[in-house]
C-alpha cells in the first residue's frame, strides 16, 4: 500500500500580526496534519512552520491555497 504524504512549509513573517489567521486555518485542518513544528527567526518577528500531512489532496490544496492568501505567509509543499 502506498502512503503519500505532504510537507508543507509556511514562512510567516510579522509573526504577531499574522498568527492568529495562521493558527485559525491549521486548526480548521487539523484533522489531516500528523506533525507541526515551528522555528522562530533570532529576533523572533518571522518564523518557519512545516506541517505533514495525510488527507485527501482536496483538503491539502485547501489548507495550501488558504494560507496563499493571507498575508504575510509565504507556502511551498511537496508531496513524497
Amino acid at each position: 500500500m502506498e502512503i503519500k504524504l505532504t510537507v508543507v512549509g509556511l514562512m510567516v513573517n510579522n509573526r504577531s500580526g499574522s498568527a492568529p489567521k495562521v493558527q485559525e486555518i491549521i486548526t480548521r485542518h487539523g484533522t489531516d496534519i500528523l506533525c507541526r513544528m515551528g522555528v522562530p527567526t533570532q529576533d523572533k518577528e518571522n518564523g518557519l512552520i512545516t506541517l505533514v500531512m495525510d488527507g485527501p489532496e482536496t483538503s491539502i490544496q485547501e489548507l495550501i491555497s488558504d494560507l496563499q492568501v493571507t498575508e504575510d505567509v509565504v507556502v511551498q509543499a511537496m508531496s513524497f
